[in-house]
């Protein structure tokens, strides 16, 4: 059983955990935003873990194929990231690198590592976020979605599965 004392011992951990990681890279480097490269390299279990929990049956069943189309992905975010302004690609990091810290992420739903947590464990913290009736939770859920889901859907080959047929021929 939780008491008092612990719920608010918890509680002040993990929000001093959340600020370090938001405020600690900002002071060392506050001039400069990771490029996405540098995020995608440092926080791949996570965008892995996500991609696979968001896309699930959209990837290939055979696990060299889904390995080989989740690095695609990850390219793809990659370049996404790049093409983002400078005050986003910061505030992209900050939410990475809130994720990246075990109290923080234990806060919002999720006590495992990523590499090691299931697709399912992170579909249902992925859900919490967006259920949430606070709405930094679901900004953050909706960042996510959309950097994943618009990476994947970015490239044509992936449009046969959902029957896209392409853009159309205005000319």
């Amino acid at each position: 059983m939780w008491t008092r004392r612990r719920v608010i011992f918890i509680g002040v951990a993990g929000a001093l955990a959340a600020g370090a990681t938001v405020l600690i890279p900002r002071l060392r480097g506050a001039s400069t935003a990771p490029t996405g490269g540098a995020l995608v390299r440092d926080h791949g279990a996570m965008l892995r873990a996500v991609a696979q929990a968001l896309l699930g049956p959209a990837l290939p069943g055979d696990a060299g194929a889904r390995t080989a189309q989740v690095d695609r992905l990850l390219t793809a975010c990659e370049a996404l990231l790049d093409n983002l302004p400078p005050v986003t690609r910061r505030e992209v990091g900050d939410l990475f690198g809130l994720l990246a810290v075990k109290p923080a992420r234990a806060l919002l739903g999720l006590a495992d590592d990523w590499a090691d947590a299931g697709e399912s464990v992170v579909h249902d913290f992925l859900a919490g976020l967006r259920d949430s009736r606070i709405g930094l939770k679901q900004q953050a859920y909706f960042a996510l979605h959309d950097m994943v889901y618009g990476s994947f859907y970015a490239e044509p080959a992936n449009w046969v599965a959902i029957g896209y047929p392409g853009p159309p021929d205005l000319l």
